[in-house]
Order: C-alpha cells, then structure tokens, then sequence
C-alpha cells in the first residue's frame, strides 16, 4: 500500500479516536477545565459588585477565621483556571476536583486581572484595616513567576493582606518553570511572618506540606504524629475558619479526600 493511501487512514483514525474521548479527557489533554464556559476574561468586564477576590460563602471554607492569631479576619478567595494555570505534574491533573465544580467562575489568568486584583486589594485594605485572609486558590495555582512576584508586591504594598492555601509547584521539581515557580514561593513563604501559608502539596521533604491519606507515606506521617488529618473532613470542626491548623501549625496536613 502506497504512502498516499495510509495517511488519510491515519488520520480519520485519530479523527475517530478524538471523537470517543470523553469531555473530561478532552479537557485533560488540552490543559483546560471541563467546563470552558465559566472561564471569564476580566477585560470583558465585571458585574456592578464582581469581585475576583470574593468574599467566601463555603460553608466549609467559612466566612470569618474564629480561632487563633487570625481571629476576626474575614475570608476571601481567588478562583483560575484549573489546569490551564496548574503544573502537568499534580497528582490530581486527572481527577482534580474542579471536574465536579460546573457553577465556578474562574478567571482567565492575565495582566488585566492582576491589575483588577490590586485594585481590589486596594479596596480591602481600607475595608479591614485589622486584617484579611485570602485563600489561594479554590481551582487554579500561580502559573508563574511573575504571578508570585505580584503577590510579594501586594504583601508590601498592603500589610492587612494574609493569604493562605496550597501549590502543586514544587521548589525541587524537575520541569524548570515549576521548580522557578515553586522556588520563588518558598522565598516569599520563609520571609513572610506567616503572613503567606501557601503549602506544597504532595511534598513529603518538608513539613509544611499538604498530602493525601492514599499515600503511604502520608499514613506513616500521621501515625508517627508528624502530621495531622484535616479536622473539618472529620468533622471536628465546622469550617477551616474555626480551625486554623492549616495557616498554623508547622506540621503536615493530610487530607482524606481531594
């Protein structure tokens, strides 16, 4: 069989086979959400009272820190672009749990939105002069280095800023933009005072990490009391408000579920 005639089948093939895909799969091979229509550009514009860093309404996230040195802080949040922003290197790149969140609004990653936010950040300094705690990110992660930069900025620039969450980058990884990205987090992280908690997930070299109880070395941890299983997912106390662990504790956090 020629050439000429092998080609053609080879692609109606890969035609066929993109076709079985799933929207899931689909989305994981394109480095994109799987709900493309809640992606929004911030230079389209914003609604009268949008914000893209929200106040929180999660039950299980809570409105207000109740418990330790935060205490009184409201809680805000930022939402990106799951895997658009995130590193190919996530152990959750597959079955991450913004796969299930179809009603999120994730902001598209760009200049204009980092100027949004800072205008924002303006405007809750002045609001909570006391203190603000900023969870990053419900989806998302910093997708560079110059986004992290932003955030080192803003803690400067704005001394009632706290911010908290978790990283997929890691400061040791392999790929160089992630080990830059992951570099330059630990940086802000160890010079912050606490005031920026961001832990690595699924680092088992450092302590404050975060990582899952479906690993073994996870269980060993937690058995050994070097870390401790999420107290709102064992329902010990209601919100992450109420516990504080997370933006406290020098220990590892565990979670049951992603």
């Amino acid at each position: 069989m020629c050439l000429e005639t092998i080609k053609p089948q080879h692609k109606q093939e890969r035609e066929n086979k993109m076709k079985t895909l799933s929207k899931t799969e689909i989305a994981i091979a394109n480095s994109k959400t799987v709900f493309g229509s809640t992606v929004k550009n911030v230079a389209s514009g914003l609604g009268k009272t949008e914000r893209v860093i929200k106040k929180s309404t999660n039950i299980k996230l809570g409105k207000k820190v109740t418990k330790g040195w935060l205490k009184g802080f409201p809680i805000f949040t930022v939402t990106l672009e799951e895997r658009a922003t995130c590193p190919r290197s996530c152990a959750h790149w597959n079955d991450c749990y913004g796969n299930n969140m179809p009603f999120a609004t994730r902001y598209d990653a760009n200049e204009i939105m980092t100027e949004t936010m800072e205008k924002e950040l303006h405007e809750l300094q002045k609001k909570h002069p006391k203190g603000f705690l900023v969870r990053l990110h419900v989806l998302g992660d910093f997708y560079s280095v110059g986004y992290v930069a932003q955030w080192a900025k803003w803690l400067t620039m704005f001394p009632a800023l706290h911010v908290y969450g978790y990283t997929a980058n890691q400061p040791n990884a392999i790929d160089a933009k992630e080990r830059a990205i992951g570099q330059a987090i630990q940086s802000i992280r160890d010079n912050s005072n606490g005031r920026f908690a961001v832990r690595f997930s699924g680092n088992f070299e450092q302590a404050f990490s975060a990582n899952s109880f479906d690993n073994q070395k996870a269980k060993e941890q937690v058995k050994q009391k070097q870390a401790f299983i999420c107290p709102v997912q064992t329902d010990k106390v209601s919100s992450c408000g109420a516990c504080g662990l997370c933006w406290q504790s020098q220990k590892t956090v565990v979670f049951i579920t992603h």
